[in-house]
């Protein structure tokens, strides 16, 4: 992919496609082979471990979805953008990240680091 958009709406694509299959075929067309994802809380390498993540992540939020919040900044092979889900009456809790992005040189990302900018407060036990 050349197009920065178009890989960046690839990514949150991915992130809301429930069909492993169509998921997979998301992930393909939009990471490299060998691309990693990391954050807090999980990590996902390869376009397996990516897709397992993405699952996981799918069953503890059922009914979330992405989308992308702002633009997407770009230089040099690097990308940084924001994304948001929930705050809705399906899926509550509302949840706002920035991503930063490595695009290799076959266009695809080759890595995403994620961050948490606003999340719920977790309960005091």
């Amino acid at each position: 992919m050349s197009n920065i958009a178009e890989l960046v709406a690839g990514y949150i694509a991915a992130w809301n496609e429930r069909d492993a299959r169509k998921r997979h075929d998301i992930i393909a067309r939009t990471y490299s082979n060998d691309a990693v994802y990391i954050d807090a809380h999980r990590n996902g390498e390869g376009h397996e471990g990516i897709s397992t993540m993405i699952a996981g992540v799918q069953e503890r939020f059922v009914g979330y979805n992405f989308k992308l919040r702002g633009a997407i900044e770009e230089h040099n092979g690097r990308i940084r953008f924001q994304w948001e889900a929930g705050g809705t009456k399906d899926a509550p809790l509302h949840f706002v990240g920035t991503d930063f992005g490595i695009v290799g040189n076959d266009g695809r990302l080759k890595s995403i680091t994620g961050f948490t900018d606003e999340a719920p407060a977790q309960p005091q036990q």
